[in-house]
């Protein structure tokens, strides 16, 4: 494990694989997994594998009944992101979209392939290359980014493409860059904040 501290946010890589089953989620998982007890960014790479119950999008829990798939992929970079300053919805689909954009830069940058961006979602030739859910709980907004790496295992119903269908290796390298681009990006709002005269 891999943590890098910035002043309001920790970044923490993971070096094992991990699978997730969308409990990660949950407010305070990095505090009860990793001993973070501030906002953080957790990266990792393993399968998805979510369970109707454990989805958060109710649109996709609607859908998802009816044709009786999770959310599934055999392997993508995971993320999982929670800030306890406002658990406001709103701010966290608005930090949602900060991270994918950051995510999209990224992964531009390492392939000089073009992705579009269309709301919460990435895709590359049509094709869905990750999924992302924000929600908000008591003390938190949490969000979860998964970028596919493989589109095998995908559900049939989805047509998805993965970052080694498009020839992306250097995954790692690519996981780190974008947690600490965005833990950077975070920082930099609240230095703003704190520089900023108010209106009278």
């Amino acid at each position: 494990m891999k943590k890098i501290d910035f002043d309001t946010i920790s970044a923490i890589i993971l070096e094992e694989f991990k699978t997730y089953t969308g409990e990660e989620i949950e407010p305070l998982w990095a505090f009860e997994t990793f001993d973070v007890q501030k906002d953080s960014i957790v990266g990792f790479i393993g399968p998805m594998d979510v369970k109707i119950e454990n989805m958060k999008d109710l649109k996709d829990v609607k859908e998802e009944k009816y044709i009786a798939v999770p959310i599934q992929s055999s392997e993508a970079i995971n993320f999982i992101v929670e800030h306890f300053d406002n658990p406001d919805l709103k701010m966290t689909y608005l930090r949602q979209r900060i991270f994918v954009s950051i995510a999209k830069d990224v992964i531009e940058n390492h392939s000089n392939l073009k992705l579009k961006k269309s709301g919460d979602d990435l895709y590359f030739d049509e094709k869905k290359l990750s999924v992302c859910i924000a929600c908000r709980g008591i003390s938190s907004g949490k969000i979860h980014l998964g970028i596919n790496l493989k589109s095998d295992s995908v559900p049939s119903h989805v047509s998805a493409v993965g970052l080694n269908d498009m020839g992306i290796e250097n995954v790692f390298e690519i996981m780190e860059e974008i947690a600490i681009e965005y833990s950077k990006e975070m920082s930099k709002i609240e230095k703003d904040i704190r520089k900023t005269l108010p209106l009278f």
